[in-house]
């Protein structure tokens, strides 16, 4: 199993400038944070430590405290993907991982730039990111379709700093998918109350090449979800037969253990 995760920084000229150094440090941690919370699914944030620097090429060996060897992976996995060029997404990679990624075009820009970052699992080169990784990530972005439509999943994540939006975990594919919304008092109201629940959200969905969801915009409507705990539930064996399709409303109501007429 993979132990660390490395980055080498080499710069365009003789040495690299604080500046670089730090965004370089910047874009990295967001991209392992990124990554972390989809393979994690959203849970508590696993946090990463600084295994090793070195100075002669500024070299930056990362592992999580906890040994997670699969959020290492995916970042791994997914980086090399991106690198070879692909319009498909790699597993992990949403989103918001994917702008993280064309962020990282500002290394490459400017008087103090990288050559390269070389990213290696346990010492061994991987991939290598460099100034065209702003259009191999874009490339993915703007590929795939939108459609009208709906998707359901648990909402979380609500950020009502700029253009309000929250986060559902669509039920399908399991993904975490954005999701924008109006930015008046009673949608904000109305998003807030449905932290943490079950929602069904209808808009204008934009579909990653491989049909996984990555946003909703144009929200025409926000419906909870929740199954109600109270209901009663069909006990084992309670299969609808024949009688079942000729009357369904009788054969719930006699789950139910409810009146004819109730």
């Amino acid at each position: 199993m993979a132990e660390d995760l490395t980055f080498t920084i080499n710069p365009e000229g003789e040495s690299t400038s604080i500046d670089l150094f730090v965004r370089s440090i910047e874009d990295i941690s967001r991209l392992l944070h990124d990554v972390d919370y989809v393979v994690r699914r959203g849970t508590a944030k696993r946090r990463w430590l600084i295994r090793e620097l070195h100075s002669s090429a500024p070299t930056i060996t990362v592992q999580p405290v906890l040994g997670d060897q699969e959020s290492m992976a995916a970042v791994a996995d997914g980086i090399r993907t991106v690198t070879k060029g692909t319009d498909q997404p790699p597993e992990y990679f949403s989103e918001k991982v994917l702008e993280d990624l064309r962020r990282m075009g500002r290394l490459f820009a400017g008087r103090d730039r990288a050559r390269s970052i070389v990213v290696s699992v346990d010492s061994m080169q991987t991939a290598t990111i460099e100034k065209d990784i702003s259009e191999k990530a874009s490339r993915i972005l703007t590929s795939g379709y939108w459609n009208l439509g709906s998707v359901e999943g648990t909402l979380e994540a609500i950020n009502l700093h700029g253009s309000p939006r929250f986060t559902i975990w669509d039920r399908i594919s399991r993904a975490p998918v954005r999701c924008s919304f109006p930015n008046t008092a009673d949608w904000k109201e109305q998003v807030t109350g449905f932290l943490e629940k079950r929602v069904l959200v209808t808009g204008r969905i934009r579909y990653f090449v491989n049909g996984i969801p990555r946003n909703v915009t144009e929200i025409v409507d926000i419906e909870e979800t929740t199954p109600n705990p109270n209901l009663p539930r069909a006990e084992f064996g309670s299969i609808p037969d024949a009688s079942a399709a000729q009357d369904p409303g009788a054969f719930l109501r006699a789950i139910r253990g409810l009146e004819p007429d109730d």
